[in-house]
């Protein structure tokens, strides 16, 4: 069973983490169909951008009251229009990887020299322990984000940056 973890960029590549049991595969990729390429198959996806775009969410507001630090979707439209575009081709969850690494109090610094990689990761994470009914989620009626759950995690790079392996 395989989870898909995607960072989307606009004027980078983007990242895309592929969970198979406890290995994460990161690929950079340049466009909306290598993303559907290598996503589709996923038992669930999750994705590092807003699927709404309001200025204002209140699953925004649930998120800041809650201690965590996020931009509302109207800071980043070009990101939030282009990961709305990916969602009429697959179904996708959002999550918050930055939220995710302070809930379990990751330094990505020490996994990666590239946060993107390590978001891709979290994401990917974040998908599967949703799928298992162990994320923690946030709610609000425009809008639902998983994230790690506070615990311990161990994060192995292997490899070149792009081969991780996790234990929970």
């Amino acid at each position: 069973m395989t989870f898909c973890g995607i960072d989307l960029a606009v004027k980078r590549k983007t990242d895309v983490a592929l969970l198979s049991g406890n290995k994460a595969t990161v690929y950079e990729v340049d466009t909306d169909e290598e993303i559907v390429s290598l996503c589709s198959s996923s038992r669930l996806i999750a994705i590092d951008s807003p699927l709404l775009l309001l200025k204002y969410r209140d699953v925004d507001k649930e998120m800041i009251r809650r201690g965590f630090k996020v931009l509302p979707p109207s800071f980043m439209v070009s990101l939030v229009e282009r990961a709305i575009s990916l969602r009429s081709f697959m179904s996708m969850l959002e999550t918050h990887p930055t939220s995710s690494l302070k809930n379990a109090d990751i330094c990505w610094r020490d996994l990666s020299k590239k946060k993107d990689i390590i978001d891709a990761v979290i994401s990917a994470m974040a998908a599967r322990l949703y799928y298992e009914g162990k994320a923690q989620v946030i709610e609000a009626h425009d809008g639902k984000v998983i994230l790690l759950p506070k615990g311990r995690y161990n994060i192995i790079p292997v490899g070149e940056n792009r081969f991780y392996v996790f234990y929970i």
